[in-house]
């Protein structure tokens, strides 16, 4: 009668070595890929021109400005320092970000979805142009400047994303909205009229990957007294907070 072999098995050395290899492999190649990624991301965003035209363009920036240990740095979520405040006067507050800003400002219609998510927002921005983002992100909900942490993808079917997430995590709630963008230095200023709710100003310093948090509560501060906006005024949470506490 045949003796029937013993399927072979690695010996744990082997595993052991395997599995360290493929834990390398994720640090030597994914981890380039998602910097790459988010920076693709936040090229171009508050208005200014797109700092990558493709990928390989992206890549090839951050070896020659930053060297190869570049493409292995700044890999987090990307964070804002923001601050949110009714407005009384709308006029004048665009007035004086116009003349911070040198410019008129652009406006956008923004349609945001929020979705249910068991930690930080889930919304889906439709820009009423035939694209959209989907942002996921993170804050604290307290007046005065707050970290907000994200992450963003786009996408150039915003009703078709919309339909597929409500089913699957259902809605929270909508918020309709025109917003005025203004840029001073590394903040987008947003003058926003809030269907529902009335006018707002929303600041968002961008934080350089060298930048503190501390730094940022800095800047929006400042441009807090230079638009003439007092603590009094400053809100919590989200708009769409602010819409279902009105509901509720």
């Amino acid at each position: 009668m045949a003796e029937v072999s013993k399927p072979k098995t690695s010996p744990k050395a082997v595993k052991f070595l395997f599995g360290g290899l493929a834990g390398m492999g994720a640090t030597v190649f994914v981890q380039p890929l998602d910097l790459v990624k988010n920076r693709m991301q936040l090229s171009g965003q508050g208005g200014k021109a797109r700092e990558y035209k493709t990928s390989f363009h992206a890549l090839a920036s951050i070896l020659k400005n930053e060297g190869l240990g570049g493409i292995y740095t700044g890999s987090e979520m990307p964070s804002n320092v923001e601050i949110k405040a009714r407005v009384s006067n709308a006029t004048r507050l665009a007035e004086r970000a116009s003349q911070l800003s040198q410019s008129e400002g652009t406006v956008i219609r923004q349609q945001d979805t929020f979705f249910n998510c068991r930690t930080g927002r889930l919304k889906l921005r439709n820009l009423m142009d035939g694209s959209g983002q989907l942002i996921f992100y993170e804050r604290p909900d307290c007046d005065g400047p707050k970290v907000s942490n994200y992450s963003l993808s786009t996408t150039q079917d915003p009703e078709g994303l919309r339909t597929v997430l409500a089913d699957s995590l259902g809605v929270k709630g909508e918020v309709r909205k025109e917003r005025r963008l203004f840029l001073v230095g590394q903040t987008r200023v947003h003058l926003d009229s809030v269907e529902g709710l009335g006018h707002y100003m929303e600041l968002e310093v961008v934080l350089r990957e060298d930048q503190r948090p501390e730094e940022g509560e800095a800047i929006a501060r400042s441009l807090m007294k230079e638009l003439g906006v007092g603590d009094d005024s400053l809100v919590t949470g989200a708009y769409v907070d602010l819409l279902l506490e009105g509901q509720g």
